[in-house]
């Protein structure tokens, strides 16, 4: 994987953006998102080996944004809005207003059925904001239903496809659709119940952020151990990946916490108080002691892991994030999507055990967990045993196999 070359027309591009986000007075939130997606885009061509930005690999990068099910939808419009800033920059313009589209109304042949929708939600007890959404995207849905529908009872599934993948639909007006759909059945205006035809709103949930073996190991040796500081972030990231200590516990590390003779870590786990017994392998507790005796700063507090200035303080909870994220830039590893947190190596460290054949229990034990089905979590980025379960694609029965039926020809 190649570094990013600051020699490239991104270190141009991102200077000129920070330069007319603070001209234009963006706020500082706004501006955050902004250079966090830039970071993304930037990870996207360093993986693909490009080091000069072009519109078409603009456009590339947001035809596979909605892949990486990490990010929301807000997320993917920032993202949106930042090639075409960036483009802009590019072509040498001035940032242009962007106008939200009109929105389309309920036509007039179906005004009548929408009021009668409305009337049923307040008999039904909904709380006026939320009649007033559903009334907007339940006008806008009936609006984008084909001019050849010219009544709902010829309504079909055919139509709805056309519906669902020609328009952006948010969460909310797929609910509104699903709801009014469900109305148009239960009073006979359509033959069939075509609310199985919206899509899903719910977004899958994400999978854990894992990295590979080779990955962690480029991760650790980007660390300078000679120095103070590098004795202490090795050590940090050592905690995480060898032993999956979350990074609140890792900040919170006592010398008490250490029993050398057992070779053991003896916590409270900061985010359930339940107790936890590590071992610490020869990697850990070179890590931890040369730290201790090469790298820490005198100080009074009982706490191993302390800031690299005076007063010398323990780290904070966050600082584990910060100390990942400095060495993922270092060595150069592509976010494609994943976490960059202490949080990525202590999943990274669960899915190896499971990937090796490790007990579900053992690996619960392992993390902490309370729940004995939350290690079968890290399971979902095991593709090789996920393989082994893979069935045959069911026959499409009842109302389904119906649908289907309606829709030959469309797809």
């Amino acid at each position: 994987m190649k570094k990013r070359n600051e020699n490239s027309n991104l270190r141009i591009i991102r200077d000129e953006l920070e330069r007319r986000l603070i001209v234009l007075r963006y706020s500082k939130a706004a501006a955050g998102k902004y250079k966090m997606i830039f970071g993304w885009i930037e990870d996207y061509l360093n993986e693909y080996g490009e080091t000069e930005y072009t519109k078409e690999l603009g456009k590339q990068f947001l035809s596979e944004y909605p892949l990486q099910i990490k990010h929301s939808q807000s997320q993917f419009k920032n993202a949106r809005t930042l090639i075409r800033r960036i483009d802009e920059i590019q072509e040498n313009k001035l940032f242009m207003p962007c106008f939200r589209k009109a929105k389309m109304e309920c036509p007039v042949r179906f005004i009548e059925i929408l009021d009668k929708y409305i009337e049923s939600l307040t008999k039904l007890g909904n709380r006026n904001p939320t009649i007033k959404g559903k009334k907007m995207y339940a006008g806008r849905f009936l609006g984008r239903i084909p001019e050849t529908v010219l009544s709902l009872n010829e309504l079909s599934a055919a139509d709805l496809y056309e519906v669902f993948t020609k328009y952006e639909w948010p969460s909310a007006g797929l609910n509104a659709a699903k709801s009014i759909l469900t109305f148009l059945f239960k009073n006979k205006i359509t033959k069939r119940n075509l609310s199985v035809c919206v899509p899903n709103p719910v977004r899958p949930k994400a999978l854990p952020s894992v990295y590979t073996s080779d990955e962690i190991e480029r991760l650790l040796s980007s660390v300078d151990r000679t120095t103070s500081l590098g004795k202490r972030d090795y050590t940090v990231l050592i905690l995480a990946a060898r032993i999956g200590l979350r990074s609140s516990d890792i900040v919170n590390l006592s010398f008490k916490d250490i029993d050398y003779f057992s070779k053991t870590i003896n916590i409270t786990q900061v985010k359930t108080s339940r107790p936890l017994t590590l071992i610490m392998n020869d990697e850990v507790e070179k890590a931890i002691t040369d730290y201790i005796e090469n790298g820490r700063p005198q100080s009074e507090t009982d706490k191993v892991l302390l800031g690299s200035q005076a007063p010398f303080a323990p780290l904070t909870a966050g600082a584990g994030y910060a100390i990942a994220q400095k060495y993922f830039n270092l060595a150069g590893i592509a976010a494609r999507g994943r976490n960059r947190g202490t949080h990525a190596l202590r999943a990274s460290y669960a899915t190896a055990l499971v990937s090796q054949g490790v007990p579900y229990m053992v690996v619960q034990e392992a993390l902490g967990h309370d729940d004995p089905e939350s290690a079968k979590y890290y399971v979902r980025v095991d593709i090789k045993r996920l393989r082994m379960c893979a069935l045959d694609v069911p026959k499409p029965t009842g109302t389904f196999a119906l649908m289907l039926n309606d829709m030959e020809g469309v797809l």
